[in-house]
């Protein structure tokens, strides 16, 4: 009898510790914050694009990608707040951008990763709120006088880390890259990076700025960046950029970034034969090899490389 006794006891013993550690799970399953956001904006608010919505617990991140550069905005959204990286090239996609940003109808701000007008042209649609950018980013817009024409509030210099819309961001740059000042940003606490057009998601990036007779070269500049995001960020959760959406897999994307500049460098300097086995002497050839490389990559930048791209007589990019 003892012995039974003693087994019953045990027994219930370890019933109520399996009932008390059932408890505590549901407790801390309990303690996950979770934002009902509710319906996002009809997608078919925009007609000139396609959009992307991913929803974790207590962010909401829209991704929109207008015509065929594709010119991203993303649009980060918590609980109370919005902030829009970038605004587009044009008037007609902000238009449709203002319109879906007022169905979501909350307070924002605005991010711009870089001095190029495809990530400002929209800002006169948004005057109404306050924009932010990477310091050296923040100043080259404040002297741009195709920025301060559309947007003629001071844009906020940021050096570090600033909380913007309820979420806490560290900003940084790559200087003399795709541009000569690349912002990117990060959010620690949801592994969040903002790349600008530091990265190029399946799209041509834009090589204009690429001056290979100079004495610096901005494609080992930009590849030197990607390999210090690629450190820094690849156990990242996702990476939204600046042409055509977002990545889950941060490490793979960065990589055929730094793939595709090696061959556009080799191409353009005549380390790396055109597949006809001659040299590229043209920005045409060096185009046509690019595409028939990387036959699955939307537009991008590229042919803003070419002769007469900005302007007749615009003699193109300073490869040869």
């Amino acid at each position: 009898m003892k012995y039974l006794k003693l087994n019953f006891w045990f027994l219930t013993i370890i019933v109520s510790a399996l009932f008390i550690s059932c408890n505590n799970d549901d407790d801390d399953i309990s303690q996950v914050e979770i934002v009902d956001f509710g319906t996002a904006p009809s997608s078919t608010t925009i007609t000139t694009g396609l959009v992307d919505v991913i929803t974790e617990n207590t962010v909401r991140y829209h991704t929109i990608n207008f015509g065929s550069g594709p010119y991203t905005v993303t649009i980060i959204e918590t609980e109370n707040n919005i902030v829009l990286v970038d605004l587009g090239p044009a008037a007609a996609f902000a238009a449709e951008l203002e319109t879906y940003v007022d169905i979501i109808n909350k307070p924002g701000a605005v991010i711009i990763t870089h001095n190029h007008g495809d990530h400002y042209g929209g800002a006169g649609y948004f005057t109404d709120l306050d924009f932010y950018a990477e310091s050296t980013v923040a100043n080259q817009l404040n002297n741009t006088a195709d920025f301060t024409s559309l947007y003629p509030k001071t844009v906020i210099a940021v050096s570090n880390s600033q909380e913007i819309g309820g979420l806490t961001y560290t900003f940084n740059k790559v200087s003399n890259a795709e541009t000569g000042e690349n912002g990117y940003f990060y959010n620690e606490e949801h592994k969040v990076l903002f790349s600008g057009d530091l990265v190029y998601n399946l799209s041509h990036p834009y090589l204009r700025e690429y001056t290979p007779t100079d004495a610096e070269d901005e494609i080992d500049n930009w590849v030197t960046g990607l390999n210090k995001l690629k450190t820094n960020f690849s156990n990242y959760n996702h990476l939204f950029v600046g042409h055509n959406g977002s990545r889950a897999d941060v490490g793979t994307v960065i990589d055929e970034n730094i793939t595709y500049l090696q061959n556009a460098k080799d191409i353009i300097s005549g380390a790396q034969k055109l597949s006809n086995g001659n040299t590229a002497t043209t920005h045409q050839q060096v185009i046509d090899e690019l595409e028939l490389l990387y036959p699955n990559y939307k537009e991008g930048g590229l042919y803003l490389s070419l002769p007469d791209a900005f302007f007749p007589g615009d003699p193109g990019a300073n490869w040869f």
